[in-house]
């Protein structure tokens, strides 16, 4: 049986296999088609009234400079709208869900959202992550066994709309069609329950009595307590030992270099998948599409239009955007989107550079709010990690969890940031190693180098070295558990950083 259903698995996903070819042969007719679409599906709703998509729709060439950049704040009285029962606001079809989100920093966004927009946004970016997956090789079993998952938590109806509300991971899952839903452990009441911790156990106790797992997925982060978990249960050494058939895990939401070599001592198999997503409430926006590259496709076939804003122009409040033709690599940009669901112009919080424009590929280098620049620095976190991981490298260490923020100029004191980590393996030197974090971290911002020089501006940074588990109960005492949440990794203020040092008795 299970033969048979990989044969017609395989059938099927061939059609996203040539979508996947458009992507290098015609990205930006892709692009453009799309925009007409949006514009052509939407012009009846009151955003499309008011924007005059209906002329639009004949000159697709003018909607960045007749509609405004839109943030979440001026999507939000449109958004209350639909909340409070109002149809055909933002988009064509009514809403089916709401989904919640909540950024690093941020309070909670409420975005409606339908069955339609769920099914041609995210389940169709999933269905082109596996298609990447039989690209690179024809004979994948995806569902020869089990699809082990862990999701966000589904919150029951919002108070207001009357309409299921939760995490966009946990509405994917509450969206698998239930003849698929065999194939998936848990079941989907459990893999989106809103307790995160008796859900990571139940989950653990039934999947290391499941002898045939292929495919994971979920944020490193919030993934690797459940593996440590399951490890302790069957006394395995990898989880190899346990799901042999094991071949691959998606992964999003955090850099994952500073876990591979955790998940690669967990899954010891030389073609063992690791693959890069990038899906986020608003949309299904990349994915890993080679393996010898770090960086992933940006997708063109999942509802979503995108235009860029230069980093140092969005910092000015400058919001010229430029179309995906336009753009050049090695170039900080802030992306914004148009999409099916009804977002018009809409900032993602995420920092992304282009690798390559034939085809286009990005790799995300943090997040808007995630920067530091008290001095002038303007370090990012591509940087900080980067910076973090050469010093674990050669310092011998390995980090779990780690946070920045500065301190400020004093007229005793030159300022300096200061970092708090969570050792996976902590170092032997600690004075190497904070020399060697220094080093790199001036090889990798030229600016920061230029403030260090000579302890000019700003000192060597402090840092406190937190205990195991610390930045889990952290994120549990602010209510962040689970996927959805991160720990911020760089801030350019210090309400974290106080807050930290505080329970920490600094």
């Amino acid at each position: 049986m299970l033969k048979v259903v990989n044969t017609l698995f395989r059938t099927y996903i061939s059609r996203y296999r040539r979508e996947l070819h458009q992507h290098y042969d015609d990205p930006i007719t892709f692009q453009r088609e799309l925009l007409a679409h949006i514009l052509l599906t939407n012009r009846n709703t009151a955003f499309g009234r008011e924007y005059n998509f209906h002329s639009l729709v004949k000159a697709p060439q003018e909607y960045a400079e007749r509609v405004p950049v839109h943030p979440y704040e001026a999507h939000l009285p449109y958004l209350n709208r639909i909340i409070n029962g109002e149809r055909r606001i933002l988009s064509e079809e009514d809403p089916d869900w709401i989904a919640t989100t909540s950024g690093t920093t941020g309070a909670t966004k409420y975005l409606p959202i339908s069955n339609n927009a769920i099914s041609d946004i995210h389940l169709k970016g999933s269905w082109m992550s596996l298609a990447c997956v039989y690209e690179k090789d024809e004979d994948a079993q995806v569902f020869s066994s089990k699809n082990l998952l862990i999701g966000g938590a589904f919150k029951g109806l919002h108070p207001v709309a009357g309409l299921p509300q939760g995490d966009i991971s946990a509405i994917i899952i509450q969206s698998i069609p239930r003849i698929m839903r065999s194939f998936y452990i848990p079941d989907v009441d459990l893999a989106t329950a809103v307790n995160y911790e008796e859900k990571i156990e139940k989950i653990a106790q039934l999947a290391a009595r499941e002898r045939g797992i292929t495919t994971l997925g979920g944020v490193p982060t919030w993934n690797l307590p459940l593996y440590r978990r399951i490890l302790e249960i069957t006394g395995a050494s990898n989880l190899l030992e346990i799901w042999p058939e094991a071949r691959i895990f998606k992964h999003g939401g955090v850099n994952f270099t500073p876990y591979r070599e955790q998940f690669q001592r967990l899954f010891p198999r030389e073609d063992f998948i690791f693959q890069e997503i990038y899906n986020a409430t608003e949309g299904f926006f990349g994915v890993q599409d080679r393996d010898d590259l770090r960086t992933m496709l940006l997708l063109l076939n999942t509802g979503t239009y995108y235009e860029f804003v230069r980093w140092q122009d969005y910092q000015s409040g400058h919001l010229h955007a430029v179309p995906l033709e336009a753009v050049h690599t090695s170039e900080t940009y802030v992306m914004l989107i148009t999409t099916l669901a009804g977002l018009y112009r809409y900032p993602m919080g995420d920092l992304i550079e282009f690798t390559e424009t034939n085809p286009y590929r990005i790799k995300i280098l943090g997040r808007t709010q995630e920067y530091v620049n008290a001095f002038g620095e303007d370090l990012l976190r591509s940087e900080a990690e980067g910076a973090l991981m050469e010093a674990c490298l050669h310092g011998g260490a390995v980090v779990r969890e780690f946070t920045v923020a500065p301190e400020y100029l004093a007229l005793d004191r030159r300022g300096r940031h200061h970092w708090v980590i969570e050792f996976e393996q902590a170092p032997s030197d600690l004075e190497r190693f904070n020399r060697l974090l220094d080093e790199a971290l001036q090889n990798a911002n030229y600016n920061y180098a230029a403030k260090r020089s000579n302890n000019f501006a700003i000192d060597r940074h402090a840092l406190t070295v937190v205990p195991a588990g610390f930045f889990r109960a952290w994120m549990k005492s602010r209510d962040k558990m689970g996927g959805q949440h991160k720990v911020p990794r760089l801030a350019n203020h210090r309400r974290f950083l106080e807050d930290i040092l505080a329970r920490v008795g600094e």
